[in-house]
């Protein structure tokens, strides 16, 4: 992977931080290359899972729960991985006191009793910084989480190529989705149909966010999917967010079971030209509204955003909304979700782009189809 933790020494020069916190999965993995593998959930032995802690220039210190060292071998090499103990049976789980201790000595060791760390506001456990404010009263705690959305914004070449490997997947779920649908078949039949497809394909287990609804439940704007069983005629929405090794794909369509009507058609056809206007128009330097508004013009409104990053979540900035004025840039990566929501059913189309210097690379290579 290459390197991103000397981006860190930006935002040290802007606000005088000494020391960085990195706390939030998403972060972690950006500049250490570790990723918690969130589907297991929170494990009851961690405090977190893992703190990557970065003294620029000097150190840079990732915080492991030992339950976790399977993934290290990911880990930037610039970066010492030192293990605390999680589960045990000998004596009561500490996660808490002995993660806190592997920070106690990072500050101890680094003489950072006085500095100015910097730290993600909402992903930071308040024992850490409590009981760290307490032994080092003189610490001032700084929130450096806007700094860091802004960082991952452009993506590195290892970043895009990873982004694109994910899409490859989310594109394997709509393909699936396509051959296998079927009247008499559950909403969830199929989302484990596409979902199997999609492991198959890595031999790896993959974290799919989806939308996966059918019939008039696709009329706002689709959900996770159920029991419903699916019936001749029906719209199928299928929104797809594959998550490989911490980096995420995206991609949305939407297919009629049996013959489409002709209203059916016709918004199939006007939702994919709007889809298409905001790709042409997706280049550095336009704002990121004006991509917006090119396509509700086009479509009409829609009770959601137009589009939005993607990296190391499947939803980041920059946001494609009416109120974003952020100025967009080569290497960002962008999912653009144009749609129409009727009374008894929806039609949403997505594709994940690159930008360049040259306009938008389209990274989803699945083609929308009405029709199976």
């Amino acid at each position: 992977m290459i390197s991103r933790i000397g981006k860190l020494n930006e935002v040290k020069k802007t606000k005088s931080i000494d020391d960085f916190f990195i706390s939030s999965a998403s972060s972690v993995k950006y500049f250490s290359g570790f990723f918690f593998y969130f589907e297991y959930g929170y494990s009851p032995f961690h405090l977190l899972p893992a703190i990557l802690m970065v003294l620029p220039d000097q150190d840079a210190s990732l915080v492991l729960a030992d339950n976790e060292m399977s993934q290290s071998d990911a880990v930037d090499p610039l970066i010492t991985v030192l293990p605390y103990a999680s589960y045990a049976y000998e004596q009561p789980a500490a996660p808490a006191e002995k993660m806190l201790n592997r920070i106690y000595e990072f500050i101890q060791k680094n003489r950072l009793g006085a500095a100015r760390i910097g730290i993600e506001r909402d992903t930071l456990p308040f024992s850490v910084t409590q009981t760290m404010s307490e032994l080092f009263p003189s610490i001032v705690w700084m929130d450096i989480s806007a700094d860091i959305i802004h960082l991952k914004m452009v993506k590195d070449k290892d970043e895009i190529e990873n982004i694109r490997q994910a899409a490859a997947l989310s594109d394997i779920g709509q393909e699936a989705v396509l051959k296998y649908a079927r009247t008499g078949m559950t909403e969830l039949e199929l989302f484990s149909l596409a979902h199997h497809d999609i492991e198959k394909s890595v031999g790896l287990r993959v974290p799919l966010m989806a939308d996966l609804s059918s019939g008039i439940h696709t009329n706002s704007g689709g959900g996770m999917p159920t029991n419903n069983i699916i019936h001749e005629g029906d719209v199928i929405l299928s929104d797809f967010q594959a998550c490989l090794q911490g980096y995420w794909g995206d991609s949305c369509s939407t297919l009629v079971v049996g013959r489409p009507t002709a209203d059916q058609q016709k918004t199939f056809m006007l939702v994919s030209e709007a889809l298409e206007i905001g790709i042409q128009a997706m280049k550095p330097g336009v704002q990121a509204h004006e991509i917006d508004q090119l396509m509700r013009a086009h479509i009409g409104n829609y009770p959601h955003h137009s589009g939005h990053g993607v990296g190391t979540l499947y939803h980041e900035a920059p946001r494609i909304t009416p109120y974003n004025k952020i100025v967009l840039e080569t290497g960002m990566i962008i999912a653009l979700e144009p749609a129409v929501y009727k009374e008894a059913w929806g039609i949403r189309l997505e594709h994940l782009m690159l930008v360049t210097d040259s306009g938008a690379q389209v990274l989803t290579t699945f083609r929308h189809r009405l029709q199976q």
